[in-house]
């Protein structure tokens, strides 16, 4: 475990969850469903198959219980780990909020996860 000197500076918190994805890589087309590790207002952390590299825009479409739709929200690469379980790796995704509604919608399904 990093200790907390080590730990990347986040403006926003985040808590453990499990959730499933879906994951589009906005240039290369590709859908792919994720595993969600912990999440915050910032963006979250996800196991993948798929290759990524810092910087690739990609999209994540959560089924929220307090939506009709699902939420889909852009976001970028910003770090990736391949010392996850086998055939996955680890992700930081950070969000690209667009509009306000959407970062509300984010914290409404953050909420009914049962943290603030």
């Amino acid at each position: 475990m990093a200790s907390a000197s080590s730990a990347p500076f986040r403006a926003h918190a985040r808590r453990s969850v499990r959730l499933r994805a879906l994951v589009t890589h906005v240039s290369a087309g590709w859908q792919r469903q994720a595993t969600v590790e912990n999440m915050g207002l910032g963006g979250v952390s996800v196991l993948l198959e798929e290759r990524v590299a810092a910087g690739d825009a990609v999209t994540l479409a959560f089924t929220a219980p307090t939506l009709w739709d699902p939420l889909v929200l852009r976001a970028r690469v910003a770090w990736t780990d391949t010392g996850a379980p086998p055939n996955a790796r680890r992700v930081g995704l950070a969000f690209e909020h667009k509009a306000p509604e959407a970062v509300f919608a984010l914290y409404e399904l953050i909420t009914a996860l049962g943290f603030e």
